[in-house]
């Protein structure tokens, strides 16, 4: 068990963001969140641990597993630039001394999506753990979007093949 622990915990380009809550860590997650809309991704390598355990469930409908792999997904949605913004609303949060949730309602304004417009709306869970740069988030998860799955071409798990 030490050994997965230790090979989950391995850092590649640590985050140079410290988050000294995890509120302020979700707080710069949206904020990372609004700058990918405009097609920047950077501001969210910042905001998110760069272990091989983090993962992420977005409105793609994928899983995507590991901060490889999760830097991918956002670098394909900043190409996409949706432009907009999103906010976090109707908060619940609970903590420990290292990890910690918020759920929320991600309400996006002013969205487009393959050149038409579209407001959104997911219900969200964003999971964080405490180390030694902070709090940084291991988890997002959010409802899909049936604009988004098509705009990235991604067929939606309920669709036939």
């Amino acid at each position: 068990m030490q050994a997965a622990r230790k090979h989950a915990t391995q850092e590649n380009n640590p985050p140079a963001t410290t988050f000294a809550t995890m509120a302020d860590a979700n707080k710069g997650f949206y904020a990372a969140l609004n700058e990918m809309c405009k097609g920047n991704e950077v501001p969210m390598e910042s905001v998110w641990a760069h272990t091989t355990d983090v993962s992420d469930f977005g409105p793609d409908g994928e899983m995507h597993i590991g901060w490889d792999a999760v830097r991918a997904q956002f670098q394909k949605e900043a190409a996409m630039k949706l432009s907009g913004t999103v906010t976090c609303e109707s908060v619940h949060s609970l903590m420990g001394d290292t990890f910690g949730v918020v759920t929320c309602t991600e309400v996006g304004k002013g969205m487009m999506v393959d050149g038409k417009p579209a407001d959104l709306r997911f219900r969200a869970t964003n999971v964080y753990r405490k180390d030694s740069h902070g709090w940084k988030m291991v988890h997002h998860h959010t409802d899909q979007s049936a604009p988004m799955e098509a705009s990235a071409a991604v067929p939606s798990p309920a669709a036939p093949k």
